[in-house]
């Protein structure tokens, strides 16, 4: 059962957290004083903008994400007054339309106002507008009709010599990864069988062939997600195509989170990761609300059985080991099961996939802390239709309650369907850390962040003599040196526990910007986690552990430099 959490906003040094005395099941902390309103932040802004155009992007995406699911999400993990480590953190955040177009005679299409992940997707892969069903071409007359090719953000970082990647908790082969490397009139089309049923014009040898075929013959580096049995199905050639990506573009098929973690260059070839016949299983079981309310004031989520299947956040990090070049590299991510949980009406199914992304984006910002020439960009593809309500029995077509972190209970409710939800026309959340990131600041369109994406011509800075967030001004004293300290929850565990129930870890810190815990065995990194400036409680999970001794290093960065902490926990193999 997932217990409930309870973060501190600020606990001063070691002694506070021994204060805490042996850590319990779920750790309680009382209600923090009113804080005072901290420092101006205006100059550590501005000292956050880099014009430079980034050698690397990371955009991560969570399909059907908009801010009610966030604020669902958080309020389940981290309680009303928490915030997620990683995804709240991001310094530069702004509002994104995802408007799409109707099939039609053109050249002025209808408006869609609430459009699929196919448009969406291509929006920001190409920088146009397209219609429902439709990867990465141009509206046409109908659904049916092929439009004109639109090339790609992730083509176009490829072709300038750059690595690119791929992965989703999705089939791989799914609309939002499809739009960034495949070019096909209609969605389904994801396996050659399926194109030579939907899209028959389109397949190979005359076109250029299902999603699948389309995915490797771009020989995107890295391609990883769920999708096994589109790749299984025979192309127009004879093989399957899995076969046709072995034998004609040298892809090495990795089936399991053992086998992914077995992985260490690009050297031997590509790498396509099939971790399932459909989708990837979410990190928690399914609450589907219903008519009458499902659920109720003490249900918690459950975690779920995903057998050998690697994580997003996981796959984030083997994709960046991979990628990592002096050239650059492209990726991109997708927490897919957001929107299909909401789809089902699964509250929990869609909390534990938002969870995951911010478990994923921790794992880019910790790239980009060493690699500061990387932009890290965090958005959904459309709104969805999960809602927070008060509870009462009229509220909603179908609902769910939950007890949160805050020992509360949540009822969320689906309106848009009988059974099961649907998108919304909502704008959405678009956050970004790096060089260029302040381009997705105010109100922008999804076809305005490929520019983002691709890199824009840079700018230049008024003011270069104005002190920064690190610069002190004449006089002022010097930013005091930041403090840290940590305890794990046990002092000794099973590998097995450790990657199911996972460690329990309290931080604390103060004078820092940004704090993050690692899991390091044999100066290898296991897990990583960012946490809040002051500290706070999170679990850290892996499954990477063997027998011995594991490190839990907190190190909390900050204008007065770098501090780092570390307790001990015994891994034993049962």
């Amino acid at each position: 059962m997932h217990a409930p959490q309870r973060h501190t906003v600020a606990i001063g040094g070691l002694a506070s957290l021994v204060a805490l005395g042996t850590m319990a099941a779920a750790i309680a902390v009382p209600a923090a004083p009113q804080q005072d309103a901290g420092p101006e932040r205006s100059a550590q802004l501005a000292g956050q903008i880099d014009p430079a155009k980034p050698r690397n992007v990371i955009l991560i995406i969570g399909d059907g994400m908009d801010d009610s699911v966030i604020t669902a999400a958080r309020n389940y993990e981290y309680g009303a007054g928490g915030r997620f480590p990683a995804l709240d953190a991001l310094p530069f955040t702004g509002a994104m339309t995802t408007y799409g177009l109707q099939a039609g005679a053109g050249p002025d299409y209808p408006i869609a106002y609430v459009s699929d992940s196919a448009p969406t997707a291509s929006a920001w892969s190409t920088g146009r507008k397209t219609i429902d069903g439709r990867i990465s071409q141009g509206p046409s007359a109908a659904s049916t009709t092929p439009g004109v090719d639109y090339e790609t953000v992730l083509e176009k970082h490829h072709a300038a010599g750059k690595r690119v990647g791929n992965i989703s908790t999705a089939e791989i082969t799914d609309a939002t990864p499809a739009a960034a490397g495949a070019h096909i009139s209609q969605r389904g089309c994801q396996g050659p069988a399926d194109t030579a049923r939907s899209c028959a014009g389109e397949a190979k040898p005359a076109g250029r062939g299902s999603i699948a075929e389309q995915l490797v013959d771009n020989r995107i580096d890295v391609l990883m997600g769920g999708g096994r049995s589109r790749f299984q199905q025979a192309t127009t050639a004879g093989p399957t195509a899995l076969a046709y990506a072995q034998s004609r573009h040298g892809y090495r098929l990795v089936s399991d989170a053992a086998e992914l973690d077995a992985v260490t260059s690009l050297s031997d070839g590509p790498v396509l990761g099939l971790f399932a016949n459909g989708n990837l299983t979410p990190r928690y079981r399914p609450l589907v609300a219903t008519a009458a309310g499902a659920g109720g004031p003490d249900t918690t989520c459950t975690p779920a059985d995903r057998g050998t299947q690697p994580d997003l956040s996981t796959m984030m990090e083997k994709s960046i080991a991979l990628l990592d070049n002096p050239d650059g590299f492209f990726l991109q991510a997708e927490s897919a099961m957001i929107d299909k949980q909401e789809h089902a009406s699964d509250i929990c199914g869609a909390i534990g996939d938002l969870a995951e992304l911010d478990e994923t984006v921790a794992v880019a910002l910790d790239y980009q802390r060493t690699h500061p020439d990387t932009l890290v960009v965090v958005t959904g593809d459309h709104a969805h239709s999960t809602q927070i309500v008060a509870g009462n029995p009229d509220d909603g077509v179908q609902r769910a309650t939950v007890r949160t972190a805050d020992g509360d209970p949540m009822t969320v409710a689906y309106s848009t369907n009988a059974v099961g939800s649907d998108h919304t026309g909502a704008q959405i959340r678009v956050a970004a850390s790096g060089p260029q990131a302040a381009n997705v600041t105010g109100v922008i369109d999804q076809t305005d962040l490929f520019h983002t994406l691709l890199g824009r011509a840079p700018s230049t800075l008024p003011g270069s003599g104005t002190p920064g967030p690190g610069t002190p001004g004449p006089g002022a004293p010097a930013p005091a040196r930041p403090s840290a300290s940590v305890l794990a929850g046990a002092s000794a565990l099973s590998t097995k526990a450790l990657a199911r129930r996972g460690l329990r870890v309290v931080v604390a810190a103060a004078g820092a910007t940004t704090v993050r815990v690692r899991l390091v065995q044999r100066g290898r990194t296991l897990a990583s986690r960012a946490t809040r400036a002051a500290g706070g409680t999170l679990t850290l999970r892996t499954r990477k552990a063997t027998r011995g001794p594991v490190r839990v290093v907190v190190t909390a960065t900050g204008r007065g430099g770098v501090a780092t902490a570390s307790d001990t926990v015994r891994v034993s193999r049962r």
